[in-house]
């Protein structure tokens, strides 16, 4: 009988819950694609303009008040200890569930009530009905991220996957719903869009309920704690509350930046089209075309990376917990400890190996197709707005060459997080994010350039976060950076497949006539293109694993280990 070794455990939990994340987040962003289409044909890019201002300013928020306490509840849960576990994580979920609820209230409360303040701060003073209808989501959003918080730190990543579609598919259904009942009604422009947003909040509010309800069917299946901790050693509110705070301030202050960010480049796009000659009407529906076409099939990318973000959080840092002796001291130097911190070390390199090396397998390949095919994507996705993928499609191409660094920031800073050090990706944040500020405002006021200057900022911005990223893993956790050569084959393995994919099928799509932009011929010569890469990568793992029958673990997807 073969015996499963906990590493191997760990390894199947963590591919698992990728998996199941990864699914999720190809339905969400297809069914956000779906509704952006939609919705484009019935608001134009000027109603899409004020749909996504609203959209910008409750991520904003949301991020502001959900960003690190979910990542803190899964770090702090998937190192509680085997003694009085249930009581453990009973009580990070108490007291993360009444901060949410604070955080939420104030931010619904601020956002309906500061509405048009903030549409006329932004240069758009039609996006407050938008705002006010998107208000109640921040409260909402909030409680998911309680629910999603305690599944994710207990390795359960199918609720918070079957969650993100409920609230897909009340963005789809039900935003168009609305959408087209208040248009029945004869409403204007910025009340259709506020319509739209509806379908956000309603979206939101199902799937809370549906977390609720599988929150409660878990604890049902949970056994009580038969030896647990007594009351009186479980940790206070208060100490649970800083020890939740220590490890969620700055992931909440670097996703901060994010978003404010966003929401200064939204203000300068508009401020800055305007100084270039536009009038206030144009400069909306240029940002409505890049926020409603570029940005959103390049976002789809990085999203899939997310996945492995979330699930690589538990697993590294159950890992790292135990590498650290899981509460053991120094002195002790049994054969039986130091087995289980060289088995620790093993897991916690193998998981990083596998996080990185699944990122760059999707990202460079994805990257360097969103190049290529940049206008015909577009043009299969909004068929019925010839005019905006065209011009859409410059910027959509230039974004391309970010997709490897944005899907590799994401995971390097969750890296970085588990192995508590959270602070250092909010200073790569701070740095790039002041690079792409500074750049976007010199850029977009070039008339040469218009907003070809944002791509261009952004490329930039990631490349900073990303060098910074690395930097900071290789002084500060050592323990899990693949080596320099490990390293290189994550990047070149990856490019050297991708090479041949996206060079062969235009010249075999040629050879056999099927030319033109026509959506049939694109979607074969992109499935060409992922049929060729994916024969590639499964003919390079299967020759790796032939080679490293004596060295294991140095395929593709794992170079590091």
């Amino acid at each position: 009988m073969k015996l499963i070794r906990p590493s191997d455990r760990s390894r199947d939990r963590f591919l698992s819950g990728v998996s199941v994340l990864t699914v999720s987040a190809v339905i969400v962003k297809i069914i956000g694609l779906a509704c952006r289409i939609p919705l484009l044909n019935a608001l134009g890019t000027e109603g899409m303009g004020y749909f996504n201002t609203a959209v910008e300013v409750y991520a904003l928020l949301c991020v502001l008040s959900t960003a690190g306490l979910p990542v803190a509840m899964s770090v702090t849960i998937s190192s509680a200890p085997d003694a009085g576990r249930r009581a453990y994580t009973d009580r990070v979920f108490s007291v993360s569930l009444g901060a949410f609820l604070a955080l939420g209230l104030t931010g619904t409360a601020g956002l309906y009530l500061l509405a048009g303040p903030i549409g006329r701060l932004l240069e758009s003073p039609d996006a407050a009905p938008c705002i006010r209808a998107v208000s109640p989501t921040v409260l909402l959003i909030c409680l998911s991220g309680a629910f999603r918080g305690w599944f994710q730190g207990s390795r359960r990543m199918t609720p918070t996957a079957v969650s993100q579609i409920i609230e897909a598919l009340g963005k789809l259904i039900l935003g168009l719903t609305f959408a087209e009942l208040s248009r029945a009604r004869g409403a204007d422009l910025p009340h259709i869009a506020a319509s739209a947003v509806l379908g956000l909040t309603v979206g939101t509010g199902l799937s809370v309920l549906y977390l609720l309800l599988s929150k409660r069917r878990a604890d049902k299946k949970t056994p009580s704690d038969a030896f647990g901790l007594p009351a009186a050693d479980l940790p206070s509110h208060r100490a649970m509350l800083r020890r939740l705070a220590s490890v969620a301030l700055p992931i909440t202050v670097s996703a901060g930046v994010i978003s404010l960010t966003k929401c200064l480049d939204l203000a300068l796009i508009l401020r800055r089209m305007q100084d270039a000659g536009h009038t206030a009407a144009e400069a909306n529906a240029l940002y409505g075309c890049w926020s409603t076409l570029a940005v959103p099939v390049f976002n789809v990318l990085p999203a899939l990376t997310t996945p492995v973000a979330m699930s690589a959080v538990p697993a590294l840092a159950g890992s790292l917990h135990r590498l650290t002796g899981a509460g053991r001291n120094d002195a002790d130097l049994s054969p039986d400890a130091s087995t289980d911190r060289v088995r620790a070390l093993k897991d916690a390199r193998r998981t990083a190996s596998q996080a990185l090396g699944l990122t760059t397998l999707l990202s460079v390949p994805a990257g360097l197709g969103l190049c290529l095919y940049a206008e015909e994507i577009l043009r299969l996705l909004f068929p019925a707005q010839p005019a905006a993928a065209a011009a859409a499609a410059p910027w959509l191409s230039l974004l391309g060459l970010s997709v490897p660094a944005a899907c590799l920031i994401t995971v390097l800073g969750a890296m970085l997080q588990a192995a508590g050090h959270a602070s250092y990706p909010v200073i790569s944040m701070i740095a790039g994010l002041a690079v792409k500020l500074v750049l976007s405002y010199v850029l977009l006021g070039d008339p040469a350039l218009g907003l070809m200057g944002a791509p261009i900022s952004s490329l930039c911005c990631d490349t900073v976060i990303l060098t910074l990223d690395f930097a900071f893993l290789a002084v500060k956790a050592p323990e899990v950076m693949p080596p320099p050569g490990g390293l290189l084959r994550l990047f070149l393995g990856p490019l050297l497949l991708s090479v041949p994919a996206l060079g062969l099928v235009p010249l075999l799509a040629a050879a056999v006539g099927l030319t033109g932009s026509s959506p049939s011929s694109t979607v074969l010569r992109i499935g060409a293109t992922a049929v060729l890469y994916g024969v590639g990568v499964s003919a390079a793992i299967l020759v790796s694993r032939r080679r490293g029958r004596h060295r294991p673990h140095t395929n593709i997807v794992n170079a590091g280990g």
